[in-house]
Parts: C-alpha cells; sequence; structure tokens
C-alpha cells in the first residue's frame, strides 16, 4: 500500500501519518523500552525483540489500512520527533475496534497520548462512521485509564482479554457527538 492512500491529521502538536521504514529504529526503540511496554501485550518479556516487533508491526499497521483505519506514527509536529504510535484497530474474536496508543518515554506527560487518542476518535467516528469504539487496559496503568476517560470513554468494568483481567472501556458514536458537538 502507498504512503499516499493512509491519511495524516494534524493536531495543534502533532502529525499523525503512515508509518515508513525510516520510523523503524525509533520505533524498535521505544519498543525495547522497559516502561513504555510494561502494559502491552507481551510486556518486557518482548524487550530482546524489539526490533522483529519493529518491523512486524509497522508492516501490519500499514497492511491494516486496507480496512479504512489503522495505526499512525505519531510526531511532534514543531520538531518532527517520532513521539510513538496511535490509532484504531479490529479486535480479534470481536466486531469491536479499539483505540490504542503507546508514545515513547521521553514524550509522556505532555498530554499527547490524550490529543492523538482524541484525533482517532475523530477520525473514526466521523471519516470511519463507526458506532462504537472501545479500549482495555491492565488495571495498574492509571495513566491510560485517565486518557481514555479524558476523551470520553466511559469504564465497562473488568473483563478477561486474552488470559488477562483488563478494565475496559467505550464509547458510543451518539455519546462522542453529544461530548464533541459534532
Amino acid at each position: 500500500m502507498r504512503e499516499s492512500r493512509i491519511p495524516s491529521i494534524v493536531t495543534d502538536r502533532l502529525t499523525l501519518r503512515g508509518f515508513s521504514p525510516t520510523d523503524r529504529d525509533a520505533y524498535a526503540a521505544m519498543r525495547g523500552d522497559p516502561d513504555v511496554v510494561r502494559y502491552l501485550p507481551g510486556g518486557e518479556a518482548l524487550v530482546a525483540f524489539a526490533e522483529q516487533i519493529a518491523d512486524s508491526r509497522i508492516a501490519a499497521f500499514r497492511e491494516a489500512w486496507r480496512r479504512g483505519f489503522g495505526v499512525w506514527a505519531i510526531e511532534e509536529a514543531a520538531t518532527g520527533a517520532f513521539v510513538g504510535q496511535a490509532g484504531l484497530a479490529s479486535m480479534e474474536r470481536s466486531a469491536d475496534v479499539e483505540v490504542l496508543y503507546a508514545l515513547a518515554r521521553p514524550h509522556w506527560g505532555k498530554g499527547f497520548a490524550r490529543e492523538a487518542a482524541a484525533a482517532a476518535l475523530r477520525f473514526g467516528f466521523e471519516r470511519v462512521g463507526l458506532d462504537r469504539i472501545v479500549a482495555f487496559v491492565v488495571p495498574e496503568n492509571g495513566a491510560s485509564a485517565r486518557v481514555l476517560e479524558a476523551v470520553g470513554l466511559r469504564s465497562t468494568g473488568e473483563t478477561d482479554y486474552n488470559g488477562f483481567t483488563v478494565q475496559g472501556f467505550a464509547i458510543e458514536a451518539d455519546e462522542w457527538r453529544a461530548r464533541s458537538g459534532s
């Protein structure tokens, strides 16, 4: 798939764009940081495989766009620095679509996760026409839960996700429209 087929989104401080091969090293460094991956599937056990994961994930992210949505690379608009990933992903064994994000540690605490997640929600509801978007976080990841609540998702309680206890979150299109004024 050509890069031009993946839409870009510009927010106040970020550009969400398709991943490219030039993102590999920065993405691998992010996936190799135990603090960043602590709450991601596989967690710290996969740190040693960060380069292989970067290769496979970047290819999968680009391929997923054939469905009309996917995961973007995030870069800081002012500097062009690689910030992380954010976007929408189809859930395995479910019709749900999940909003997800992960940021390199130097970019934590700046509100970038909230800004990128809000952009992904807007894209999902306005451009893709989704009816509902979900998210899941491990209970220990309070920072991610706060991001989800800040962009309008509500807790749906604890559930099992691939053998792990997680906190579920969701927002319906009509809730998002009422919240955003769209």
